[in-house]
């Protein structure tokens, strides 16, 4: 009894283990401070308590309300940020947030969370208590508010290639100070959140394709040249530029930059956007998106129309996927292999192709459904050479279990033996 005992308390704990670090990978810290008047207010160690969703959205309305009227709300927001980030350091015992802690250091009030489920769907609900929401994108031209009662949400630049994570946010650290500082000069009352979309902490083989930042299911070499169409609902991406052949004659086709455009209508998203040509013509190419009727819950890509060199639209073909392109509805298709529309006498054809219309969003792509089918010619190979191995065990052991042995003996002092032919 004390043995099977025992061996149930590892097995619970190895599910608490499992089980629990796959919802805690989901977590990430959040440090808010204010801006009334300076103490040497310091962050303290962090708690062990996780805030849901729920909890954190109390707790900060809660802050809020304390105020006389509605502060100015700032949101630093990373794509990837965990705790480890905060206490990393250099053999200098240098740490990478110099500037922000010399901010903090004078804040009114500190607070450090270290767990906090999705702290941006919290923060949305400050727009029931009319708070307007205001994202920045560009610095340079931010406007900072002459009244309180905004949520600013700066969304933190990517990495970029020549940088690790350590310089990478150091960068920001510095940009963290300077806007905080030309608020605090510019408004009476700030609130500052620094946080994360997911934890940047995850084990490569754990963390699932949508948190990575560029959400793309092949990245393009450093100098590569690609294809990416990009409206306000509409994602469209191929790893080289697009490939036209008709009539043997090859055309290669380079996106023209401001000519992406979008249509929408109760049936349809539609994006089109110019091209050039090696040659001296210019061609228009305009994607159609449908809700699928059969499949209720699935978009798909019908065709691809192709206009040359004609303004008002007359000389112009329809293209087909050869392929059905259809995939659920907030997820993306993706094709690794050529993805190629066909008329007659004509081709169209892209390289690692990934496209995803009815998009709240267009920042990323979400999930891929990707195009390859289940069985492909990898696995055809493995099941085919496990066959032939297979058979040649049965076949082997077949053999071994009909061998027979001897069941009479020659006795040398006893008549010799007689074998039948039959025997």
């Amino acid at each position: 009894m004390a043995g099977g005992r025992m061996c149930f308390d590892i097995f619970f704990c190895c599910l608490v283990v499992i089980f629990g670090g796959s919802c805690g990978a989901e977590f990430v810290p959040v440090l808010v401070w204010e801006s009334n008047k300076p103490t040497d207010v310091q962050i303290s160690s962090p708690a062990l308590k996780k805030y849901s969703t729920d909890d954190f959205a109390d707790f900060f309305i809660n802050k809020l309300s304390a105020f006389g009227k509605k502060p100015l709300v700032v949101v630093f927001t990373e794509e990837n940020l965990s705790v480890e980030d905060f206490s990393w350091q250099d053999l200098a015992e240098n740490s990478v947030f110099p500037h922000l802690e010399s901010v903090i250091a004078t804040a009114a009030n500190v607070d450090f969370i270290p767990s906090v489920s999705n702290p941006l769907k919290a923060l949305q609900r400050l727009e029931k208590l009319g708070y307007q929401w205001q994202t920045v994108r560009d610095l340079e031209t931010m406007n900072v508010p002459e009244h309180g009662g905004v949520v600013m949400v700066l969304e933190m630049e990517n990495a970029k290639v020549d940088e690790d994570r350590p310089d990478f946010l150091r960068r920001h650290d510095c940009l963290i100070s300077s806007v905080y500082s030309r608020l605090v000069s510019q408004a009476d009352d700030v609130v500052a959140v620094y946080t994360g979309r997911y934890s940047s902490w995850i084990e490569p083989e754990n963390e699932p394709v949508l948190h990575r930042v560029r959400r793309l299911l092949v990245e393009p070499a450093p100098n590569a040249t690609v294809m990416l169409m990009n409206t306000s609902s509409i994602l469209i991406y191929a790893s080289d530029k697009p490939q036209v052949t008709e009539s043997d004659i090859k055309k290669i086709l380079t996106l023209l930059p401001d000519t992406v455009k979008r249509k929408e209508s109760a049936t349809y998203q539609s994006v089109r956007a110019k091209f050039s040509t090696n040659s001296t013509d210019q061609i228009i190419l305009e994607f159609f998106f449908f809700n699928s009727t059969s499949s209720p819950g699935y978009w798909s890509l019908e065709n691809v129309t192709y206009y040359i060199n004609s303004p008002n639209h007359t000389n112009k073909m329809v293209l087909t996927p050869e392929s059905g392109i259809v995939a659920p509805v907030m997820f993306s298709y993706h094709c690794s292999s050529k993805t190629v529309f066909k008329a007659v006498n004509i081709s169209l054809t892209f390289q690692n192709f990934q496209a995803q219309p009815y998009m709240e969003k267009t920042k990323a792509f979400d999930d891929a459904y990707n195009c390859e089918l289940f069985f492909t010619p990898p696995i055809w190979s493995g099941l085919f050479v496990t066959s032939i191995l297979a058979f040649i065990m049965m076949w082997g052991l077949a053999m071994i279990m009909d061998i027979r042995t001897m069941d009479q003996y020659d006795d040398p002092k006893g008549k010799t033996i007689t074998i039948s032919v039959s025997e």
